[in-house]
């Protein structure tokens, strides 16, 4: 295996991440936009987004590997680099965003639309978790973008 080998398997693994963003962030558009008119149908859209957490996290397994491998092969050249090093906290950024808030968030909502399909007055709680939520997206795309200029430019 040479470094182009890793460097693919990388770039997979990080497209992979921002699609799933992407389609996440359509995907919780779609279910704002139905839920005024069908709650059910719209709750029936949640289980869906959770499987996305499991290709985000096959993918930064695949991007963390890769990225090992990229190191290794480079007798850690990389790693000394300034960007690099931006980037490696950038991406702490992009999985504690996802993972950590995201994931609040995503729990919060579901317990929300249970209460809401139950009868109780959640419209305060659920407009909040519609602007968190909105806002964890924007910025995870913002932090992918900056991990993409930072991996094509490599300042130094």
């Amino acid at each position: 295996m040479n470094l182009f080998f890793f460097l693919v398997l990388h770039i997979v693994g990080l497209s992979v991440m921002f699609g799933t963003t992407v389609v996440d962030f359509f995907c919780f558009a779609q279910f704002w936009k139905q839920y005024p008119r069908d709650k059910v149908r719209a709750a029936a859209i949640l289980p869906i987004l959770v499987n996305f957490r499991f290709l985000f996290a096959g993918a930064f397994i695949l991007l963390l590997i890769s990225g090992i491998g990229m190191v290794a092969l480079s007798h850690g050249a990389f790693a000394e680099q300034f960007w690099f090093r931006v980037k490696m906290g950038i991406l702490v950024l992009v999985i504690l965003n996802g993972a950590v808030i995201g994931g609040r968030a995503t729990r919060g909502l579901r317990k929300t639309v249970e209460a809401d399909l139950a009868g109780a007055n959640v419209e305060q709680r659920r407009k909040a978790l519609k602007g968190r939520i909105r806002m964890i997206h924007i910025l995870q795309l913002l932090l992918f973008v900056t991990i993409f200029i930072l991996s094509v430019y490599k300042f130094n």
